[in-house]
């Protein structure tokens, strides 16, 4: 699989089968807390990266594959699935191929354009993302490609809400000393208010962030959101479960996974150790592909995460 991955654990999605119509790093935003990395595509540019019709096959043989092994399909991965120019006609065919729901997590950076509007109205779930209250702090965390506007996103999002009939869940990446203060967070709060989405999830940097200087917010943090936002979901616990292998290739099953989704060192032993790999010979492996520099290992809040290179 080239653009499907997974079914992988989500802590929002229980199962998710993950659909990524982009290269690596392809995206309109370059957003300091960024799992995957620099943005190293920064393009605003609608079109299909990629070729339409084999990302539809992929996504029929996945779904065959996987029968009810997953509970949502999920439009997301190595940048901004928006930027695909016929998600519209991508998120039509997930829906005659099988009957599970749709999500597609989104920046939110273009849900004032009309066409994307048209294909996203297709879904059931869109996760938009809104980590700032002003275009000060937009720039600081996010830092948008020239042509996208903070006031226009924030109206895009208003206008989106108040068109969908489906589930509309606003996450927020909560980031010490950046948007963590009273005054930041109300700033959030005022456009929450303005937008009326169905359900707001509060996040913190779980894996390691693009830039070193992003760090978690302290415990006491909960408190102040409390105050601030009332009812709002904790998504900020680490994923469990395994992710699913296509076959025994550890290199390409391992690579399928991480360029979209770094992994904890014992997530990657216990998936693959369920595919009757031994412990020492996957840590064997993990050395030998650093060794070539395909993939690197870093230390994050006390846990070994493996990435792409």
């Amino acid at each position: 699989m080239k653009y499907v991955y997974g079914p992988v654990p989500s802590r929002r999605l229980g199962r998710s089968l993950g659909i990524d119509p982009l290269p690596l790093k392809t995206c309109n935003y370059q957003c300091i807390y960024c799992q995957l990395g620099k943005t190293t595509n920064f393009t605003n540019e609608r079109r299909n990266y990629y070729p339409k019709d084999e990302i539809i096959v992929e996504i029929e043989e996945a779904i065959k594959q996987n029968k009810d092994n997953f509970d949502y399909i999920t439009f997301v991965g190595s940048g901004e699935p928006t930027l695909y120019k016929d998600l519209e006609e991508l998120i039509l065919k997930a829906k005659t191929f099988s009957n599970k729901p749709i999500c597609v997590i989104t920046n939110g950076a273009l849900l004032y354009k009309e066409e994307v509007i048209k294909a996203l109205l297709l879904s059931d779930i869109v996760l938009p993302s809104l980590d700032a209250g002003d275009e000060r702090s937009f720039i600081k965390i996010n830092r948008p490609h020239p042509d996208i506007d903070f006031e226009s996103v924030i109206q895009g999002f208003i206008d989106f809400r108040s068109l969908f009939k489906g589930k509309f869940w606003i996450e927020i990446m909560i980031m010490k000393a950046i948007n963590d203060s009273k005054k930041e967070l109300l700033k959030i709060k005022e456009k929450i208010d303005l937008i009326k989405p169905d359900k707001i999830d509060i996040n913190i940097p779980l894996r390691p962030p693009l830039e070193k200087w992003v760090k978690i917010p302290d415990k006491s943090i909960f408190v102040l959101l409390d105050e601030i936002f009332g009812s709002y979901s904790d998504i900020s616990l680490p994923e469990m479960g395994n992710f699913y292998l296509y076959s025994q290739d550890f290199e390409k099953e391992l690579l399928n996974i991480i360029k979209r989704h770094p992994m904890r060192q014992n997530q990657i032993i216990n998936t693959f150790s369920s595919n009757n790999f031994k412990k020492e010979d996957i840590i064997y492996r993990l050395k030998k592909l650093e060794s070539k520099n395909i993939i690197k290992k870093s230390t994050y809040n006390e846990q070994i995460y493996w990435s792409y290179y």
